[in-house]
């Protein structure tokens, strides 16, 4: 048996080892092991991963929604969609450029102040114009309403008290003697020394003998004829209506021409004088801007003359109301 040495490793072996040169004996194993290592990694990049088994559902939980995925880290987020009826109506429009299309693009602020423009504007033009609102006066009232007075003047106040009820005492604006009574603003009773002196009547739902507010004037003089002989008091010049479009109209409800009616009680049938005071009838307001005229009739028409106060004077008693004592 002897000892050579390896030529490449300089390694001394016995000559009887099968294995050779210990040296070059580990390197033949080690390169054997990196190539089946490298055939093993091969195989396992080239064979099909196994599936996982999908997990059953479960009936008593509720399903999941699926987790929307991120962008990664570093990359711009894509932008979403603005799902609006926008688009849809900008392509009704036939043109690309048209009004709808400026308003909603780099011009919107400008197209938007337009429209608010146009807006008010209709507006204004709609509303600023003549406008007629049917309000009739005086009012009509139903037969069922009208509550007749059971007292004439000379009678005593509480008798006013026992149909209309208790009413305060205020001073009377044009004779410091008289007590006025007020039930309400368009009917009133003027006393003296507790005693009635004048009724003043206004309002289109009570009544004195037959005579009321809102009777046409042959009416009037109808019921003037079963107290007395009716006759017309001098009113001067009798302002004709304005013609604003189509109506006929007076600047207001008081500014109307005033015709009074007087009818004179004597005794045995009493003292008293019966005033009854005749206006165009109102058939409504006219809105002209600022101004609100009384309407009395449009087209081709006629004044309708009837009853806006009735009052009733004692000519027993001296007051403002009549010229002295008569009785």
């Amino acid at each position: 048996m002897a000892l050579v040495r390896c030529p490449k490793h300089q390694v001394p072996y016995n000559d009887e080892n099968p294995r050779g040169c210990p040296a070059c004996a580990a390197e033949k194993e080690k390169g054997g092991q990196a190539s089946i290592m490298k055939e093993l990694a091969r195989r396992s990049r080239t064979r099909p991963a196994p599936r996982e088994k999908a997990p059953e559902p479960d009936s008593k939980r509720p399903p999941t929604r699926a987790p929307t995925p991120r962008p990664a880290p570093g990359l711009p987020r894509p932008e979403q969609p603005l799902v609006t009826p926008l688009p849809a109506l900008l392509e009704t429009v036939e043109e690309p450029h048209g009004f709808i299309h400026e308003v909603m693009s780099g011009r919107r602020w400008m197209g938007l102040g337009a429209v608010a423009i146009l807006v008010l504007a209709a507006i204004l033009f709609f509303t600023s114009g003549r406008r007629f609102v049917q309000q009739p006066h005086p009012a009509e009232v139903e037969p069922t309403e009208i509550r007749p007075l059971p007292f004439d003047p000379g009678t005593p106040i509480n008798m006013v008290f026992a149909v209309l009820g208790t009413q305060a005492p205020s001073p009377h604006p044009d004779d410091p003697r008289l007590t006025r009574y007020a039930f309400g603003a368009e009917l009133q009773i003027d006393a003296l020394n507790q005693v009635i002196y004048a009724i003043t009547i206004g309002v289109p739902n009570r009544s004195w003998q037959g005579l009321r507010v809102g009777v046409p004037e042959q009416n009037a003089r109808g019921a003037l004829a079963l107290l007395g002989t009716p006759h017309e008091l001098p009113s001067g010049v009798l302002d004709e209506p304005e013609s604003v479009g189509r109506y006929f109209v007076y600047p207001s409800l008081d500014e109307r021409p005033v015709r009074t009616l007087r009818a004179e009680v004597r005794p045995p049938n009493g003292c008293l004088d019966v005033f009854v005071d005749l206006q165009p009838r109102s058939i409504g307001v006219l809105l002209d801007g600022d101004n609100r005229y009384a309407v009395v009739g449009r087209g081709e028409f006629t004044l309708d003359w009837v009853v806006t106060r009735v009052r009733v004077v004692s000519r027993a008693i001296r007051g403002p109301y009549a010229a002295g004592v008569a009785c």
